[in-house]
């Protein structure tokens, strides 16, 4: 027995062949693991000279496409050039957008990278439909919107009510407009007081008085009692009130006094 074990010993002794294999399979692989670093080192350095060149590929050219009116040019040239230090491939183009989007009268500004070295930005300005207040303006979408040269757009219908009104009152405006062109007559100014009464001023220099609720039904009536008694007199009516549940107020220039209609009056008609 103690003969087997020494026999296994003396065959389990590594022999110097085997330790010089083993050496040179180490350094092969150190020798393998040494190039592959080195490979990523150079590759690396490739790469970042490669990110450097083209940070400085710089903006040759910008087209800037859409209906261009009332933006002011200079304004727009100095936001462009404020954002082309990182170049055309690193600009922020989302950056550069809300930047664009900040300015009077721009509504909406798309960018696009056309290599090799343009910069395309199209932009949308904004459409004033409305004034609001004394001095603000809204757009479609019923946003108040910040214009230069507001003296231009004086003849725009005058929309005014408490802050926050304005989605809301913007629709009565267009409610307003539909319903009243089959009549002829056109708003022109549109208010809600602080106790939310409306008020209507038509092209004709007629007041209108809605109240601060039922609205379709009040315009509704109005539209039934324009029809029946008063479009042959329309340059003579200054005031029609519609608050009453049962009929109507009007005053007429050539009165002082208010004409108070009946339910029986209108009774055909609603």
């Amino acid at each position: 027995m103690a003969a087997s074990r020494r026999n296994a010993r003396r065959r389990q002794k590594p022999t110097m062949s085997s330790r010089c294999k083993a050496f040179l399979a180490r350094l092969q692989s150190g020798i393998g693991a040494l190039v592959s670093l080195s490979a990523l080192v150079v590759l690396g350095v490739i790469l970042y000279l490669g990110m450097e060149a083209l940070r400085t590929v710089p903006v040759e050219r910008i087209v800037v496409t859409g209906k261009i009116e009332n933006l002011r040019q200079e304004a727009l040239r100095n936001v462009l050039s404020g954002h082309l230090d990182d170049g055309l491939l690193f600009l922020s183009l989302r950056d550069l957008q809300e930047t664009l989007e900040e300015l009077p009268w721009v509504y909406t500004a798309q960018l696009r990278r056309r290599f090799p070295d343009t910069l395309e930005v199209s932009v949308v300005e904004q459409l004033p439909i409305a004034r609001w207040g004394d001095e603000a303006f809204l757009n479609h979408e019923a946003r108040i919107i910040e214009v230069t040269d507001g003296e231009r757009w004086q003849d725009l219908p005058a929309i005014r009510g408490p802050e926050g009104s304005e989605g809301r009152l913007m629709n009565h405006y267009q409610r307003l407009l539909e319903r009243l062109r089959p009549l002829e007559l056109t708003p022109t100014a549109l208010s809600e007081d602080d106790y939310g009464q409306l008020y209507v001023r038509l092209d004709n220099g007629l007041e209108l008085q809605l109240g601060d609720h039922d609205f379709s039904l009040r315009l509704q009536r109005f539209m039934q009692l324009w029809r029946s008694n008063l479009k042959d007199a329309d340059r003579l009516v200054r005031r029609v009130d519609m608050r009453y549940a049962g009929g109507a107020a009007v005053a007429f220039d050539q009165t002082p006094q208010l004409a108070g209609l009946s339910e029986n009056t209108q009774a055909g008609r609603q």
